[in-house]
């Protein structure tokens, strides 16, 4: 009993792990910034993979979902950049369903297991260029210093003007599935202190801690940023 019991525990483990119904594609996240000097936009492009996990679980948790790739950097002016991260705000889950999301917005139906059964093939079903809506922006973040990880600033997407000056306004965030590269280097490039303070988050600590002298920074690792630094 006590070995069947043992084997339980060390196979449930991995049968929540396990996954079946894999779905792979890449998607290009552009932001566009209107400035005084005219629009300027940057994109990148992230491999998604999803997977359906062998044990079905509530509504909502039947799925494992990766992301690869980097941040959106946009340069609004000289030494000024506007990052569109990875993680945060509404961007895990709808960059993550963005196959079912074409669909879902073109025909008017509901994300679930069935509508992922019929987007196999994402390149065949992608609805071209999708404008995200405002509830599921990135999070967006600056620097006060570029050099220094700790400046890091959130930034309002309905008043970047507060951040960058007047005349700066959000001008749109769209998604579509391509086949170009997954970008990379672009965010390294500009910020050159990721691989050295990796493992660690922006604030050079390794764990997000109560009462930290730089909350934002603290709760912000390298992952955010680009999840190849390192690799």
């Amino acid at each position: 009993m006590k070995r069947i019991l043992l084997l339980a525990v060390i196979l449930l483990p991995l049968a929540l792990l396990g996954c079946k119904d894999r779905y792979h594609w890449r998607q290009k996240l552009t932001v566009t910034v209107e400035t005084p000097s005219g629009a300027v936009s940057a994109a990148s492009v992230s491999a998604v993979s999803w997977a359906r996990h062998l044990i079905r679980f509530p509504e909502g948790m039947g799925w494992h979902y990766d992301l690869t790739g980097e941040a959106v950097v946009v340069e609004i002016a000289p030494g000024r950049y506007l990052f569109a991260l990875l993680k945060g705000a509404g961007t895990t889950e709808y960059m993550g369903s963005v196959a079912a999301a074409s669909i879902s917005a073109q025909e008017g139906r509901v994300i679930d297991d069935a509508l992922f059964d019929e987007v196999r093939d994402k390149r065949d079903r992608a609805a071209g260029v999708i404008a995200v809506p405002d509830y599921q922006y990135p999070m967006l973040v600056t620097f006060a210093d570029i050099a220094d990880p700790a400046s890091v600033e959130l930034v309002d997407p309905a008043d970047l003007a507060a951040s960058f000056g007047p005349g700066v306004r959000l001008k749109s965030v769209t998604l579509e599935v391509t086949d170009e590269p997954v970008t990379e280097g672009k965010v390294e490039a500009v910020l050159g202190w990721l691989s050295t303070i990796w493992p660690n988050h922006l604030d050079g600590q390794r764990y997000e801690t109560l009462g930290a002298r730089f909350p934002l920074a603290n709760s912000l690792g390298v992952g955010w940023f680009s999840t190849e630094v390192r690799k």
